[in-house]
C-alpha cells in the first residue's frame, strides 16, 4: 500500500480539517512534506477544534470559514495540488431534526465548492468524503458499490446529492474527482462531548468514565469499523490514483473491513479495554432512531483493492487500544 510521502512539496486544502478525519488527514500530510492549507467553519455540533491540529506543524495553515463562501474557498483553492473534500454534517439523528440545515451544509456548500473549484483550480484532485448510508438498508452483505442506494435518512439523501455532484462534475466538467463512501470511522482526535456523530465516540467515553454502555435493540446489528489511519491512507491512495489516471473522475469507493463484529461484541471490547467496570445492557430502539435504522452492515471494499492497493491494516481491537491511550494522554477531550 502506497504512504503519504508522495505528497511531499504538494500543496493541498483539506476543508472540514479541524474534525476528526480531517485533522488527522491534515497532520498526516504536514508530517510526510506537504504545504496543508486546512478550512473549517467550526460549526459549533460537529466537533472541530483548533487543538486537534498539531501546533508544532509548521507546514499548516488554518482559515475559519465555510466551503460555500466563494472568496474564501477560491483564495484558499489557488496553487492548490490536493483537495481533500471532509466538511459536511455527519449526524443522521440532527439530519432528521433540521433536514433544511443538513441540505444547506451537505449540498448547497457542495455544489458551490464544486464551482469554485471549476472557476479557479480545475487542474486540483479533489477527494470527496461520502458515506455508507447513502445504501439504506442492505439487501445484501456485504455490500459493493452496485448495492441500490435507498437512504433511509435526510443525511443519507443529502450525502448523495454531494457525491453525485462529485461524479457529475468528474464526468462532466472533467474535474479529477473521487469519492469514498465510508462506513463506521474511530480513533484519535473524536470528538467524545459531542451528541449525533456515532456510537463509537458514545462507547468510548462512557467506558473511559466507567458509565454504563446502552446498546439499542438486541445488539446483533453489524458493523465493519475502520481505524483513522486507514482512511488518512485510502484517502491519499485515492488522491494519487485519480492524478495518476489510474481512477476515472466521478468514481465512488467504498471502504470496509474483513472484520465484521456485532454491537454487543464491540460495546464488550471496549468495556474490557477501557477497564473502567462499565456494565452493558440492551434497551428498546427510541422510535424516532428505530425509524432510520439501517440494520446490519459491512462492505466490500474489493474494488478499493483494486484500483487504490488498498486494503485496512489495523484490526479493530488494536484500534481501540491506541484510541483510549490517546485519550488518556489528551483528556481534556473528555
Amino acid at each position: 500500500m502506497g504512504t503519504l510521502n508522495q505528497f511531499a512539496g504538494s500543496t493541498c486544502l483539506v476543508t472540514g480539517g479541524l474534525g476528526f478525519i480531517g485533522s488527522n488527514m491534515a497532520n498526516s500530510l504536514a508530517v510526510a512534506g506537504a504545504q496543508v492549507r486546512v478550512l473549517d467553519a467550526l460549526i459549533e455540533q460537529h466537533g472541530g477544534d483548533e487543538r486537534n491540529i498539531d501546533s508544532s506543524l509548521n507546514a499548516i495553515s488554518v482559515v475559519q470559514g465555510n466551503i460555500a463562501d466563494d472568496e474564501v474557498a477560491e483564495q484558499l483553492l489557488e496553487g492548490v495540488d490536493f483537495v481533500f473534500n471532509i466538511a459536511g454534517q455527519v449526524s443522521h439523528h440532527e439530519s432528521m431534526i433540521d433536514p433544511i440545515r443538513d441540505a444547506e451544509l451537505n449540498v448547497t456548500a457542495q455544489l458551490k465548492f464544486l464551482e469554485s473549484v471549476r472557476r479557479s483550480r480545475p487542474s486540483a484532485v479533489v477527494v470527496h468524503t461520502s458515506t455508507r448510508q447513502v445504501y439504506g438498508m442492505p439487501q445484501y452483505l456485504p455490500v459493493d458499490e452496485k448495492h441500490p442506494t435507498v437512504p433511509r435518512d435526510i443525511n443519507g439523501v443529502n450525502k448523495l446529492a454531494g457525491e453525485n455532484y462529485h461524479r457529475l462534475y468528474g464526468t462532466v466538467h472533467g474535474l479529477k474527482t473521487v469519492s469514498l463512501r465510508l462506513s463506521n470511522v474511530f480513533g484519535p482526535g473524536q470528538s467524545l462531548q459531542k451528541t449525533g456523530l456515532g456510537f463509537l465516540p458514545v462507547f468510548l467515553a462512557r467506558a473511559m468514565k466507567g458509565l454504563p454502555l446502552e446498546v439499542f435493540g438486541d445488539g446483533r446489528q453489524q458493523r465493519d469499523c475502520l481505524y483513522v489511519t486507514d482512511v488518512v491512507q485510502a484517502l491519499g491512495q485515492a488522491a494519487l490514483q485519480v492524478a495518476a489516471g489510474a481512477v476515472n473522475p466521478g468514481e465512488v469507493i467504498n471502504l470496509g473491513h474483513t472484520e465484521v463484529l456485532n454491537l454487543l461484541q464491540i460495546a464488550e471490547l471496549v468495556v474490557a479495554r477501557a477497564g473502567q467496570g462499565s456494565t452493558i445492557s440492551c434497551i428498546p430502539w427510541p422510535e424516532e432512531l428505530a425509524r432510520i435504522d439501517i440494520g446490519g452492515f459491512s462492505g466490500d471494499y474489493a474494488m478499493a483493492h483494486r484500483l487504490l492497493n488498498w486494503i485496512p491494516q489495523v484490526a479493530f481491537a488494536d484500534g481501540v487500544e491506541q484510541t483510549l491511550d490517546f485519550y488518556r494522554r489528551n483528556p481534556w477531550y473528555l
